[in-house]
């Protein structure tokens, strides 16, 4: 069960997810970002590195995610049956992906992710799941820039490509 990285969390999710863990005799791993409810009865980090993320999901046959595109992609590319429940906050110039909807509803459409609109759908939803088989999913994706990225990270960490400058710096004179 992850929520990213967004401001103030995502706590109804989190509360939702160890309910239900609870009701239905589940455990798991909730990365509860900087949200202040803490699960009772899943264990609980507030982040994971993504390297340790992406073992983990490679031996989850379940996922339980908000929308957000970098946790769905991962679960996606590991093969997880993934819930999916939509941050629905107020969106701003400053914060443009706070409504997860629109792009859930379209992903799930495209994609076998189970779509819960409130996190109150979320025990019915992983209720349904369980007496499913967990067979692996294969997602076609049809993109393999994280995969280039990843190992070109890996290919070039600690080389001087780390310490170039960021993006817009001006050389000083």
């Amino acid at each position: 069960m992850a929520v990213g990285t967004a401001a103030g969390g995502f706590d109804a999710l989190v509360e939702a997810a160890d309910r239900a863990a609870l009701r239905l005799g589940m455990t798991g791993l909730a990365q509860i970002g900087e949200g202040r409810f803490c699960p009772r009865q899943l264990r609980w980090r507030r982040f994971v590195a993504p390297d340790e993320l992406a073992a983990l999901l490679a031996r989850r046959p379940l996922v339980v995610t908000h929308g957000g595109m970098g946790l769905l992609g991962d679960a996606m590319r590991a093969g997880c049956r993934i819930v999916a429940v939509p941050r629905a906050r107020a969106t701003s110039r400053r914060h443009p992906s706070n409504d997860q909807r629109a792009f859930l509803e379209r992903l799930a459409q495209r994609y076998p992710i189970r779509l819960c609109r409130s996190p109150e759908a979320l025990e019915e939803a992983l209720a349904e799941l369980a007496l499913a088989a967990p067979a692996p999913i294969r997602y076609p994706l049809g993109s393999t820039v994280p995969q280039i990225l990843r190992t070109y990270l890996q290919q070039h960490r600690g080389s001087r490509h780390r310490r170039a400058r960021p993006v817009g710096e001006v050389p000083r004179a």
